[in-house]
């Protein structure tokens, strides 16, 4: 049996209903049962909850049987999870609104738990994307909302999007459905195979919407193209422009990180090798001499850091920005050289 991760820095909290009478018989609820005892990591802390289940004690009431939850207990976490419900909407908004890899959004959260002494695994970060995707469906029923369908009506139909997105290489693909003129979800599923009668069961959700179809727009996979052709067939569809030059780009972005890597290479074992230096001769010179080390391993610490940058396609080239942020810091370096430390900086 595996041992229960422990933690250094633990908030303890006792959660109990919002309400404090009988909505019935308004005589006060009691504390009757314990609904969950756990430990919750969020990005605030690692919290020791203790949620407590309130019933009322009135033998006359016809809801003495009820049990009152709090409602801030149920929506910190999701059942049987150790990550905060916020831990979830992080990994989703890393990975579908800024296209992070898992790697990256690994490193990331990992990053943000270190100084409360928690941490993620790789493979719980890809649990975590199922949660949000989970999540995601819980709350697209569009058929629901009068306001979105209220949008829909002043522009005159949808736009119909979808788009495969894969956590990882060799796992599920997560399809999901937009309009593109509201940006509302309209459906979202996992998918084990993306054959275009699959892709036809994810789209019927919006289908059954009943509402006007505009157009269409894809990533120009072949599967997709097809089922929104079965579906819409007199619509017109569009291939999405951030996945057309995604792919257009995608020679030169390969090249950019080549070079990127070449400068690195050149560079960076000699960045170090100054850093290490630096490090060790500050405690054998005087204060003034101290300080300027401090502010040349700043400039070497700065250079790392440009040739750690990663570049984000279509547009984003890491080797030119990396280029031009050296020559910033070579002119910067000759300007403490002619001038001195104290005017430089």
């Amino acid at each position: 049996m595996r041992p229960a991760k422990t933690y250094e820095k633990v908030i303890k909290r006792f959660y109990r209903p919002e309400i404090y009478k009988c909505p019935e018989c308004n005589k006060s609820l009691k504390r009757a049962v314990t609904v969950s005892e756990r430990t919750v990591v969020t990005l605030g802390g690692v919290i020791k909850m203790t949620h407590g289940g309130y019933r009322c004690k009135n033998p006359e009431c016809s809801l003495k049987g009820r049990t009152y939850r709090s409602a801030a207990a149920d929506a910190l976490v999701l059942p049987r999870m150790t990550f905060g419900l916020d831990i979830v909407m992080l990994v989703g908004r890393l990975r579908l609104g800024k296209h992070q890899t898992l790697d990256e959004i690994h490193q990331e959260l990992s990053e943000r738990l270190a100084p409360l002494g928690a941490s993620v695994s790789r493979r719980e970060v890809m649990y975590l994307f199922d949660a949000f995707h989970m999540v995601l469906r819980s709350v697209s029923d569009p058929a629901q909302d009068k306001e979105w369908m209220s949008e829909v009506e002043k522009n005159g139909g949808i736009i119909v999007s979808i788009d495969g997105i894969k956590p990882d290489v060799g796992n599920e693909t997560v399809y999901m459905v937009k309009d593109v003129l509201t940006g509302r979800l309209l459906n979202a599923e996992n998918v084990t195979e993306s054959g275009v009668e699959r892709l036809k069961e994810v789209l019927a959700p919006v289908l059954a919407l009943k509402v006007a179809v505009l157009g269409t727009m894809s990533d120009a996979q072949e599967s997709e193209v097809m089922a929104l052709e079965a579906l819409w067939p007199d619509v017109p569809h569009q291939t999405c422009q951030f996945h057309a030059l995604d792919k257009a780009s995608r020679p030169i972005f390969k090249e950019d990180n080549q070079i990127k890597a070449e400068m690195r290479g050149s560079i960076q074992e000699g960045v170090v090798s100054v850093r290490k230096q630096i490090r060790e001769q500050k405690g054998d010179v005087l204060e003034g001499e101290a300080k300027q080390l401090e502010i040349l391993d700043d400039y070497g610490l700065g250079v790392q850091a440009v040739l750690s940058r990663k570049g984000k396609a279509p547009f984003d080239y890491v080797s030119v920005e990396a280029a031009d942020a050296l020559e910033d810091i070579a002119a910067s370096l000759s300007r403490l050289e002619k001038k001195g430390v104290h005017e430089a900086r």
